[in-house]
């Protein structure tokens, strides 16, 4: 194709004027009504047609610089297929768009398409010698200026094996206002560098999915957006027959699966947004707060209206203050075999992939409307499931108190869980469907828990609401002290054997259908009211 000479400064006047007829210039996200995504300049628009170059991604950098001039704005990309070889660096005030998608345009609704496709370089395994090189493919959309660069983001983008991550920079540096909306991403996974390890006797050629990078990871420093996106069924999974693993025991050596292990690309989170540590591992102080770990209790957040599909990890992790996840809709693939959840080591019942509907950490978040189907992997002797298949999980480990927090009117397969937290100051848990079923679901637990108290101590639970939720499993639990207004109300259960409402918390209990009530002996001390706060900078994971 020939591109004649032309300067960017031309370019962007004939941009401004065919702006109106040939080219988006609307805010595809005003719906959300978010004040920020108007400081996007969505009027200033280049296509992607109008610029020369050897090859999409030397046309990509010249109509980024082209806007870089004038402040930012966006590259449109016509319905069409566009091939990259390497990482595109996103800069700041830059959003890549796409065609609208026809006839669909919710993106939980099967069929749902962009007209504008990616495609990203496909990993061919080599299994044998080295392997095929790990740097041919595993490619995405990155941030050129991650401690920088804000009112940035994708929009109408179908992505095929392209992940997105929009990163901080060191001391967490972060720029504001990042979006990620109406994008499908298939085959979006990171390889783990710390497979193989030939130390332990595995084979050069093995490879396996990182553990904590999501098929979309955003950072921001306030304000972000992941709406209306779709994480479908991966089509390019291999399976590595004599793959090595460590075998269970303290001093068990290499077993090699003959029947081989499965790349997953969907053995990945699906979303994550600032998915920071906010306390101590292993459910211990120090906790952080607004004032202590600022980076995590940043506002803003919104995940709402996406599909995702997983086999394992996390569905949805966030951090912040007043973040919002709604009305999104998971789906799990039940009885997948887990071999190995780390790449290195052979899974047993006691091994966690993280397998969860959604990691919640922060205060003030509201998650609301979600629709979810969470399974656990089946581990390595077919028989036994590994250790996690949560719903929707504030745990105590790595994570801060609640304060001032809703969960209310979402749909699940497996259990609430608010859990060994260290404090609850306002918690509304109202109107949710949790019915705990499935392969290697739960169900002789309780379908919702808020316990304060950790593992060796009592702690605060105050002002929790309780109320018209819907139960199987073994009921609910609400546990903590010094306790007060606490109230458990309207609630039903409709398992095949009475539920149960263990009361820990000095609730008022009533207008419950279908429950016993069950008042504990907790003989533990009160945790000490000097305890440990968070005061040294942590790793953000």
């Amino acid at each position: 194709m020939f591109f004649p000479s032309i300067s960017l400064s031309a370019i962007l006047m004939i941009a401004s004027a065919v702006a109106a007829g040939d080219l988006p210039v609307d805010n595809p996200v005003a719906r959300y009504k978010l004040g920020w995504t108007d400081q996007i300049r969505w009027g200033q628009v280049v296509s992607i047609e109008d610029f020369p170059g050897a090859g999409i991604e030397e046309r990509l950098e010249k109509a980024q610089a082209a806007l870089a001039t004038k402040g930012g704005g966006v590259v449109f990309f016509p319905a069409g297929e566009y091939r990259f070889r390497e990482t595109i660096r996103l800069r700041g005030g830059i959003v890549l768009r796409g065609a609208d998608p026809q006839a669909i345009s919710d993106a939980r609704k099967e069929g749902y398409a962009p007209q504008t496709r990616f495609e990203f370089p496909k990993y061919e395994p080599k299994l044998e010698g080295e392997g095929t090189a790990k740097d041919t493919a595993f490619k995405g959309i990155e941030l050129a200026e991650p401690a920088a660069a804000g009112n940035c983001g994708l929009v109408n983008l179908s992505m095929n094996r392209g992940h997105v991550r929009m990163a901080e920079g060191a001391g967490h540096a972060c720029g504001h206002n990042r979006l990620v909306f109406g994008c499908v991403l298939r085959n979006a996974a990171i390889i783990d560098e710390k497979v193989p390890d030939v130390s332990v006797g595995q084979k050069p050629w093995q490879r396996f999915t990182k553990w904590h990078q999501a098929a979309i990871e955003v950072f921001t420093g306030k304000n972000a957006l992941v709406a209306n996106c779709r994480l479908p069924e991966s089509t390019d999974n291999f399976n590595m027959p004599g793959y090595m693993v460590l075998g269970r025991g303290r001093n068990a050596g290499p077993v090699e699966i003959k029947d081989g292990v499965m790349f997953d690309y969907d053995n990945r989170p699906g979303i994550e947004v600032n998915p920071f540590s906010l306390g101590g591992g292993g459910g211990q102080d120090p906790k952080g707060d607004p004032d202590t770990m600022s980076w995590g209790f940043r506002k803003g957040i919104i995940i709402c209206d996406n599909y995702i599909y997983c086999t394992g990890r996390t569905a949805i992790h966030f951090t912040g203050d007043g973040t919002i996840a709604s009305f999104n809709v998971i789906r799990f693939k039940p009885n997948v075999m887990r071999q190995t959840n780390t790449g290195i080591h052979m899974t047993s019942g006691s091994s966690t992939n993280d397998n969860r509907a959604m990691t919640i950490r922060g205060w003030r978040y509201t998650v609301e409307g979600n629709d979810y189907e969470v399974y656990r992997n089946r581990c390595a002797d077919g028989v036994y499931y590994i250790n996690d298949g949560e719903g929707l999980m504030h745990e105590g480990h790595a994570n801060c108190t609640i304060k001032d927090s809703r969960i209310v009117r979402n749909k699940g397969n497996a259990y609430l869980s608010i859990f060994l937290t260290a404090g609850i100051d306002g918690l509304l848990v109202e109107g949710n469907d949790i019915r705990p079923q499935g392969p290697g679901t739960d169900t002789k637990i309780s379908s919702i828990f808020v316990v304060s108290d950790r593992n060796s101590d009592r702690h605060y639970c105050r002002s929790v609401r309780i109320t018209n939720n819907t139960t199987a499993g073994s009921g609910i639990s609400i546990i903590g002290a010094p306790a007060e207004k606490n109230v458990v109300e309207g609630n039903q259960h409709i398992g095949p054997q009475e539920g149960v409402i263990v009361n820990g918390a000095e609730a008022m209990v009533q207008n419950n259908a279908g429950y016993r009530v069950q008042v504990p002996t907790i003989n533990k001390p009160l945790a000490d009211p000097n305890r440990p706060t968070a005061k040294a900078v942590l790793p953000p994971k």
